[in-house]
């Protein structure tokens, strides 16, 4: 899973990142509100953690804006120095689905975090579209066959293919693609997304003529789309 990170003590952020990086997660670490609830709307989450005292907001707060004026509906996990009762019951009450209280312990953090993924649906009950079976991903060999004829694909025309058909159907930005094949952070303004998604898209010919399509979304980013093959279309009509 994509995990965001809002904690602004330096050694628990590294402590966190190390055990979802050991549970083999992708991390994305922020230690101010402001810089999580932007990434929120240029990035892909699977699961927040959020911690309770933060220099520019509480962190109650922040799940409560999270839920009630961005829209973000994916799993919070709230972590917290309060062991109180109170506490767990304002956390639930703001917004968020578990509660962690620290010292944090490794087996814990990652079995709630399991625990969240399973009960969000990430696993099971958010499959994405159905793949046409003309295409065929070798994950061991990492390569993809169209119509049964291997193409060839460089390291990251692989690597970006493989990320569109995990996310079937979902829109993914510019600066998430170049964080997760590039592993450049932020807001760079460069064509090479661009350039290896455009010859990606040739490859693979996902241009609909085998029932997907891969599609540009205006300043924002790609999108892995099911579609009608032209030839099914004309039998339809």
């Amino acid at each position: 899973m994509h995990i965001g990170v809002l904690e602004d003590d330096l050694d628990q952020q590294a402590f966190i990142e190390q055990c979802l990086l050991t549970a083999e997660h992708q991390v994305s670490l922020f230690s101010r509100s402001s810089e999580l609830r932007r990434a929120t709307q240029q990035h892909t989450f699977d699961l927040l953690i959020i911690d309770w005292r933060l220099p520019d907001s509480d962190g109650m707060d922040v799940v409560a804006h999270l839920r009630q004026h961005d829209s973000w509906h994916g799993p919070i996990l709230f972590i917290t120095a309060s062991q109180g009762e109170d506490d767990v019951v304002k956390a639930l009450e703001r917004g968020a689905d578990d509660f962690l209280a620290k010292p944090l312990r490794p087996s814990e953090l990652i079995a709630r975090v399991s625990a969240l993924g399973r009960r969000s649906g990430y696993a099971t009950s958010r499959p994405a579209p159905a793949c046409p079976e003309i295409f065929t991903l070798h994950t061991d060999e990492h390569y993809i066959s169209v119509a049964g004829d291997a193409i060839d694909l460089t390291e990251r025309e692989y690597r970006l293919a493989t990320l569109f058909f995990s996310k079937m159907g979902e829109l993914i930005t510019r600066a998430h693609l170049l964080e997760l094949v590039w592993g450049i952070k932020g807001d760079i303004s460069t064509r090479t997304v661009d350039t290896h998604v455009s010859r990606l898209r040739r490859k693979l010919e996902l241009d609909g003529r085998h029932g997907l399509r891969l599609r540009s979304v205006y300043q924002s980013g790609y999108r892995m789309e099911t579609c009608q093959p032209p030839h099914l279309e004309q039998v339809a009509k």
